[in-house]
């Protein structure tokens, strides 16, 4: 059978093997050979095109290939990680069937982010009916996470502030995927991560839930964040704004976890939002407003620190080499092709 597929390649100039620096650190895409994926055809309010232009620029620079899932669905076999940027719309029975697929394929990255539910736009459903079709312990839950303690000028601008979930028995992976930061990431408007035991809804902060040989716990919101019901739709993903007690002192709600597929060597990362896109700075190493940690957040370092941990240079890979120049002066030029498979 025939399919199309719409490829964008974002060349961006200006990059030493995906570098790129700014006064606060300097981060960088460490691996080349790659073929990446953006499912934009869901939806996704923060996940636009040109959203999604740093990362894609870097990863690009970098020596990867990178393209869009946009009006054609379809996911070819070689893609190694696949971006599922804020879905809203249902997946159909043949595309979870093909996600299945892919995934199954084994050694493979999947990225899944969410949103808040404020006015109701996010549907948490469709993210985590993928999430069950591959037999995930993970899920969204369907809440908004404020935070007036650590946020950057306004509460739901939200600080995930920390690391792990504070005992060293869970998390040594979590260590080693913050590498470098000083300080938090902030999430424009999240929810948080939630967890199924393929019964009932579960709470995944530490104490409540453990799933130790499955699911690790990256970073949490800090403990003065609350969960809130914005749509006020009360079911069973707004557990978290509905728990006993009193909320407001409940906090570190879970922002960003792993879940590893050990049989098939194939990974799964689920964030409250889509810290890899540029929206509101988040794919970035300045803050919006400035008002957090003295204007500096490290959202960029994390997600490159994921990538470049779960991601390979395959043996045959070609090397890449750009000049350097700052992120703001880089130019993006887009191309657009067609494959059939």
């Amino acid at each position: 059978m025939k399919r199309k597929y719409i490829f964008s390649l974002i060349l961006i100039v200006g990059m030493i093997a995906g570098m790129t620096t700014t006064n606060a650190y300097t981060t960088s895409i460490d691996f080349s050979g790659n073929k990446i994926a953006f499912d934009i055809s869901h939806g996704g309010f923060h996940t636009t095109e040109a959203d999604l232009a740093p990362i894609i620029g870097n990863l690009t620079a970098a020596g990867n290939e990178v393209i869009f899932i946009n009006e054609t669905w379809g996911i070819p076999d070689d893609v190694d990680a696949l971006f599922l940027t804020q879905p809203e719309l249902m997946y159909t029975a043949t595309q979870l069937a093909d996600i299945y697929c892919w995934f199954h394929g084994g050694d493979k990255l999947l990225w899944i982010s969410g949103d808040s539910d404020f006015g109701g736009y996010f549907n948490p459903w469709s993210s985590n009916a993928v999430l069950e079709q591959l037999g995930a312990i993970v899920r969204f839950a369907g809440v908004s996470i404020e935070d007036p303690d650590n946020n950057d000028g306004s509460a739901y601008r939200v600080a995930a502030t920390e690391i792990g979930v504070g005992d060293a028995v869970y998390d040594d992976l979590a260590i080693e995927l913050t590498t470098g930061m000083d300080a938090g990431v902030i999430f424009h408007g999240p929810t948080a991560i939630m967890a199924h035991n393929g019964y009932d809804y579960r709470d995944l902060r530490y104490g409540k839930s453990v799933f130790p040989l499955r699911v690790k716990v990256i970073m949490t919101y800090s403990g003065s964040a609350i969960a809130l019901d914005s749509d006020t739709s009360d079911g069973v993903l707004d557990y978290y704004a509905n728990v006993t007690g009193d909320i407001t002192k409940e906090g570190f709600y879970p922002a960003i976890c792993y879940e590893n597929v050990t049989e098939l060597g194939s990974h799964i990362i689920v964030s409250g939002e889509s810290i890899y896109t540029n929206y509101k700075f988040m794919y970035g190493q300045n803050t919006e407003q400035g008002e957090y940690n003295d204007g500096t957040h490290y959202g960029q370092l994390l997600v490159n620190n994921i990538l470049n941990y779960f991601l390979e240079t395959p043996p045959d890979a070609t090397s890449y080499a750009f000049a350097l120049l700052p992120l703001a002066v880089i130019g993006v030029i887009y191309a657009v092709s067609r494959r059939k498979k």
